[in-house]
């Protein structure tokens, strides 16, 4: 609820008004009504894939969350498979203890350099790769999936012959 005004503000605001309402109307640029029609045009010209997600059906853009939510438990558990190896790995490498014991915080970035080369050497090169490879494949089943599902549910137009 609003508080009830004073007759100096009600004044003010009345000659505020009256001020604002005599200003002659701002006019655009000349140019401007052409570009935003032309702009408009061009947009309606393009294919509808290549509208943004936003513009997908919502069947479309549902699946494609589903599909990304379904993701997540598969990295959590290469996730955890990993831990278990590089953890292993620590422990039998004599890294463990040097990182118990660090110290002060330009130890401890020291450290976390000098871990993260002793581990860099320590990963097969083969799970480095296997890593890209799987992630890449997992990503581009995703786009392929989306793009084939917007396709499916977006309305073809129909080309008659003559």
């Amino acid at each position: 609820m609003s508080t009830p005004k004073s007759p100096g503000e009600e004044r003010l605001e009345q000659l505020a008004h009256r001020a604002l309402r005599e200003l002659p109307p701002r006019r655009a640029p000349a140019g401007l009504e052409s570009r935003v029609l032309a702009e408009i045009e061009r947009r309606a010209a393009l294919p509808e894939r290549a509208a943004g997600i936003a513009q997908w059906p919502a069947a479309a853009r549902a699946l494609l969350i589903a599909g990304c939510t379904l993701c997540v438990p598969l990295v959590w558990l290469l996730a955890s498979w990993l831990g278990v190896r590089l953890m292993h790995a620590l422990s039998t490498s004599g890294v463990a203890p040097f990182v118990d014991g660090v110290t002060g915080t330009s130890r401890m970035l020291l450290g976390l350099a000098q871990l993260a080369v002793r581990l860099a050497h320590r990963i097969p090169k083969d799970w480095l790769l296997g890593g890209l490879v799987v992630s890449g494949v997992v990503y581009a089943a995703l786009i392929a999936l989306s793009y084939l599902l917007l396709h499916l549910t977006s309305p073809r137009s129909k080309v008659h012959s003559v």
